[in-house]
């Protein structure tokens, strides 16, 4: 599998609000691995590898491949487009970047950013709300108008790239890096025998609310699930109590939503494999679709892997490659285990 085409494919692909684009490249990959690959209602992209055993139970794999963005919400007089978030875009991340207004064809844009010379002294500091910045398509109103409208999608520009091998920069690496790890993981399983079947489940709706993992597990009814998802990386700013270092392995989640018993299996699948690993633990929920996962129907025993990334929610998400195939490695390690093991 060629991990840095398929993540580059993942991310350039749009996936704001509307799932659509994102989810037929994912689709696209996952029927490599998986039969009946099939979207749902929601947007949901499921695919089943099964293993050939009759009434096998069933393990999901989940990774949801929504991206945070923006949403038109108006065209001012001068031609500015009006917007706002969808997910918890980061503000300090916005002023002069670029993106993509999805009008009735894509439409180069960038937000506006008042030059520091013009700004008065009591707004040096301060940050404007989303919808009280503009975004410059190049357009005059009228132009704007007859191409743009309320509700088309805002995405960040494409502008996936390699940095000292190993290193990878893009939008949208939340959570395109946790899906090419199920993709990876499904790569080293192609020849092997299996007690579970597999459920690979790309979710929409994660940055509004976890909502696609809720529908696509209480339509699964999984019997164990591991929901693959990115966390804080470190930055010189951060606390290193909550984040994980880059390039250092996956992150495996510790709350009381999760399953204790599949986190120390996937603890002692690392040990016994020379993975590196580290612990992120929370006193609460996770903040991802293994919420979701866990409760639905009668409950799911669920465990996490986070891949840590920096500057979360930016156009210029960071993230190890070499995270990515160790979470890969580590699902995959799992799913060869036997039920007895559980």
């Amino acid at each position: 599998m060629d991990l840095k085409s398929c993540l580059e494919s993942l991310c350039t692909a749009v996936g704001v609000g509307s799932e659509t684009k994102a989810s037929e490249v994912a689709a696209g990959f996952l029927r490599e691995y998986c039969g009946g690959v099939q979207t749902d209602a929601l947007g949901n992209v499921i695919g089943y590898r099964r293993c050939g055993r009759e009434n096998a139970p069933v393990l999901m794999l989940e990774a949801h491949i929504d991206e945070v963005g923006l949403i038109v919400t108006g065209i001012d007089d001068s031609g500015f487009i009006r917007a706002a978030a969808c997910g918890g875009v980061d503000r300090r991340a916005l002023a002069a970047a670029e993106v993509v207004v999805h009008g009735d064809k894509p439409y180069a844009g960038v937000f506006c950013s008042t030059p520091p010379h013009l700004k008065k002294k009591e707004d040096k500091d301060t940050l404007p709300e989303v919808q009280d910045m503009g975004i410059d398509v190049g357009m005059d109103a009228d132009t704007a108008r007859a191409h743009i409208q309320q509700g088309d999608i805002i995405s960040f520009k494409p502008n996936f790239r390699i940095f000292n091998d190993n290193r990878v920069c893009s939008k949208s690496l939340d959570n395109r890096a946790g899906v090419a790890a199920i993709l990876y993981c499904l790569d080293t399983l192609k020849s092997e025998t299996l007690d579970f079947d597999i459920a690979a489940v790309f979710a929409v709706q994660e940055e509004l609310g976890c909502r696609g993992a809720a529908v696509s597990s209480y339509r699964i009814k999984p019997d164990f699930a591991i929901a693959d998802d990115v966390s804080f990386g470190l930055t010189p700013d951060a606390d290193p109590a909550k984040c994980g270092k880059l390039g250092k392995g996956p992150m495996i989640g510790w709350s009381p939503t999760l399953d204790d018993g599949l986190t120390r299996q996937l603890v002692k699948i690392a040990e016994e494999n020379s993975i590196e690993y580290q612990n992120e633990v929370m006193g609460g929920s996770t903040g991802t679709d293994a919420e979701s996962i866990s409760d639905a129907r009668c409950g799911t025993r669920t465990a996490l892997l986070s891949i840590p990334v920096r500057y979360m929610h930016t156009p210029v998400e960071l993230a190890d490659l070499r995270d990515i195939v160790a979470v890969g490695n580590m699902m995959s390690l799992f799913a060869k285990r036997g039920v007895a093991e559980l």
